[in-house]
């Protein structure tokens, strides 16, 4: 596997399915096999550690949501890419979720972890941007310079619905698979499936 720079890779806090969308659908993985992961649960609250904007020493956040990205490496096994975390990077994918998701901080939040194949995830992520958005429609966070995904270049939508939020409700069979924390934990050390 080449060596990959996060300091190299388009980034913009608070919007880590687009910074997984510009990942797999720009960046050259070589053979890889590629996976996005949406983490949530159906009260839409989940606890994350070792986040550059968590807390002092843990790096704890309680998000709606979180996206982060796995790919396979023939040596290493999956690897979690993960631009939000303080972990190695990409991060051997067992370690991730044990330090992470460890299971004595998430038996209050059950997580649930949609995993899609990259290539779908690249192609078929629409946004809108409106989860980022304040009643008066101000941002939350500054948005990414570049296009939103399912965006032009000139910025509007290519009509497709804005799917990114329907792809957090873990309640939905589809698209991909939907695990929880201790099938995401087989997952990881399974490279066959």
């Amino acid at each position: 596997m080449d060596r990959i720079e996060r300091a190299l890779l388009d980034y913009q806090a608070y919007y880590c399915e687009e910074n997984v969308w510009r990942l797999l659908a720009g960046h050259s993985l070589g053979e890889a096999a590629t996976w996005a992961v949406i983490v949530s649960n159906a009260a839409r609250e989940v606890i994350l550690l070792r986040q550059h904007a968590g807390s002092p020493v843990a790096g704890l956040v309680h998000w709606d949501y979180h996206v982060f990205a796995i790919m396979t490496d023939p040596i290493q096994g999956r690897l979690a890419l993960d631009l939000d975390s303080d972990l190695p990077f990409p991060c051997p994918l067992p370690r991730y979720i044990d330090e992470t998701f460890p299971p004595d901080v998430q038996h209050a939040f059950a997580p649930r972890f949609r995993v899609l194949e990259g290539g779908i995830y690249a192609k078929g992520l629409v946004s809108d941007r409106s989860h980022m958005r304040r009643p008066d429609g101000s941002w939350k966070a500054p948005p990414p310079p570049w296009p939103a995904p399912g965006a032009s270049a000139a910025g509007s939508l290519s009509g497709e619905p804005s799917v990114l939020m329907e792809w957090t409700d873990m309640g939905r069979r589809s698209p991909g698979k939907v695990y929880d924390r201790a099938g995401m934990a087989a997952f990881a050390v399974d490279a066959c499936r």
